[in-house]
């Protein structure tokens, strides 16, 4: 007397298996590939924040020096910076002290200051530069 119940075994296909472990492998890689691009954009935008502040800082050290310094040469034009968190990232900062391109009486008086940084990132080279006028005149002679 049988229970009425053949011998029939469930269990999944050799194609059903394949395409599972294609598609669970295939979410496993774009998974990668997201923290892969999430790390690396971090990494470049540490590097272009220290960038700017490199910038910044060069420009701001504009604020102690007296108009002499400024149109003497006595700033430096090629420097080096180094930013160590993420594999030892080297900044290039060039500094360039011209005279400003304005033809008002005050032209003596005036120089444009241009700060450049690049540097290598990924293989990829990056620049960034911000430009300033100092004058004669400005807040280096100012006493309150």
């Amino acid at each position: 007397m049988g229970g009425g119940y053949g011998n029939t075994a469930r269990a999944f296909t050799l194609v059903e298996t394949v395409i599972a472990t294609l598609l669970l492998t295939s979410a496993l890689v774009a998974l990668y590939a997201a923290f892969s691009f999430g790390f690396g954009t971090l990494k470049l935008s540490q590097e272009d924040l220290r960038a700017g502040q490199i910038l910044v800082q060069k420009l701001e050290t504009l604020r102690v020096y007296d108009w002499s310094k400024i149109t003497n040469g006595y700033i430096p034009t090629d420097l080096s910076a180094s930013f160590s968190t993420n594999g030892g990232v080297t900044y290039d900062v060039g500094v360039k002290v011209t005279p400003a391109p304005v033809i008002e009486s005050y032209h003596d008086t005036l120089r444009r200051v241009t700060v450049s940084v690049s540097w290598e990132s990924g293989g990829v080279l990056r620049n960034r530069s911000m430009t300033t006028f100092v004058s004669k005149d400005g807040l280096q002679t100012y006493k309150p």
